[in-house]
């Protein structure tokens, strides 16, 4: 039996429409409604992806900057799509 804990999971309830996400840092963190589609499609993304754990890189680089630059956006629903 394999006792290692994930880096990252994105678990959801459809019938709810609630997200959540794990990090072997934070733990489960409940993630805003508006984002579920969003999360959703990462989900997918990730559980497709040749190399899931690149994207997880990517992205959490994607996110230090923000932060570094004053940008403290963190999700897709701050995202601008337009």
């Amino acid at each position: 039996m394999m006792n290692d804990v994930p880096e990252f999971a994105i678990f959801q309830n459809s019938r709810t429409r609630h997200t959540a996400i794990w990090t072997k840092e934070n733990g489960w963190e409940d993630a805003p409604n508006k984002d579920y589609e969003h999360l959703g499609l990462l989900a997918s993304m990730l559980r497709t992806a040749p190399d899931p754990n690149k994207i997880l890189i990517l992205l959490a680089k994607q996110i230090k900057e923000n932060k570094e630059n004053n940008n403290d956006s963190f999700g897709p629903s701050d995202w601008d799509l337009a």
